[in-house]
């Protein structure tokens, strides 16, 4: 009597991480965990405790790029210090320096596709935010199957939904309108609003939650106060200097991004909520700076002090 043959068995994480898991396309899925996981830290709510292990998505990515560096280093895996050289991240800490410190076409553990531009920062330091190459690869990863890649349509992809799902998908512009009239809200703006019908379709928390979020303590200045840039609309980063806090844009492309012309000045005691950053920065700001280029011609303001 013969033996049965054994069963096949599963394949591990090692098998995994050989042959086509460091192929171009895996690689290119790589790029696009840590874009959102980039994206998912920037805006990490205050509230929430952040410890080991991480979030899912950026626990799951800093293992698959560890588990690369190990295999491809089976004589010994060494990391040199990742501040003069950083060959392959093994923490979410050497990760995050890799973003804001190397090009990712210059991240030695992947093997990237020739055909698409991905010669750039994830993180970029003045102030200190996802780079807009980072948001969209991050709306990518998130929505692969989207047939549409515009990322204005992207960012509104889950909202736009809800529209259809209600059955009036062209109630939808009524809302693009409120949202860009809108991009700052107050608590009691956002129970007021949660009252109404917009393009048909009432304002749930669900549609609240893929739109807004709470304004993070740092965009609060030392007075308690948030400040919204008077060119695109979005809530200013305070500056700490050695002659004292100063406001600055955070949108590249806006011209507060260096020269800030402060607009409204609010309380951190509202408890403000501010568009989603993809939102903010594809949809918003392109079309509040379009319209305030073709409103105002005035020079902007040099940068204005932060305590009122």
């Amino acid at each position: 009597m013969t033996d049965d043959p054994r069963p096949p068995s599963s394949p591990t994480a090692f098998d995994h991480a050989r042959g086509e898991a460091y192929d171009e396309a895996e690689s290119r899925r790589i790029v696009g965990m840590v874009a959102a996981t980039v994206a998912q830290l920037a805006d990490w709510p205050k509230e929430e405790a952040f410890s080991v292990p991480y979030p899912p998505l950026a626990q799951h990515v800093v293992d698959r790029i560890a588990l690369i560096g190990v295999l491809r280093h089976p004589g010994g895996y060494r990391l040199t210090p990742y501040r003069k050289q950083l060959s392959c991240p093994r923490t979410l800490a050497d990760l995050m320096t890799l973003c804001w410190s190397s090009p990712i076409d210059a991240w030695p553990f992947l093997s990237l596709p020739d055909d698409e531009d991905l010669a750039g920062l994830l993180v970029e330091l003045d102030p200190i935010r996802p780079s807009e190459l980072c948001l969209r690869l991050a709306l990518e990863f998130r929505h692969p199957d989207a047939p549409d890649r515009r990322l204005e349509r992207l960012a509104l992809l889950e909202a736009r939904s809800l529209y259809e799902e209600a059955g009036h998908p062209d109630g939808f512009p009524a809302l693009l309108e409120r949202l860009i009239d809108n991009p700052v809200l107050s608590r009691e703006d956002i129970a007021f609003l949660k009252l109404e019908r917009i393009g048909g379709v009432q304002v749930t928390d669900e549609l609240i939650n893929i739109l807004y979020l709470r304004v993070h303590e740092r965009y609060f200045s030392s007075a308690e106060k948030i400040a919204v840039c008077a060119h695109c609309g979005l809530v200013l980063v305070p500056v700490r200097g050695d002659s004292g806090d100063r406001w600055q844009c955070e949108t590249t492309k806006c011209r507060g991004h260096r020269n800030v012309l402060v607009g409204a000045v609010r309380h951190v005691a509202e408890d403000l909520h501010h568009a989603a950053r993809p939102i903010r920065e594809f949809v918003i700001a392109p079309h509040r700076l379009r319209t305030s280029e073709g409103s105002s011609r005035q020079p902007p303001s040099p940068l204005r002090d932060v305590e009122y």
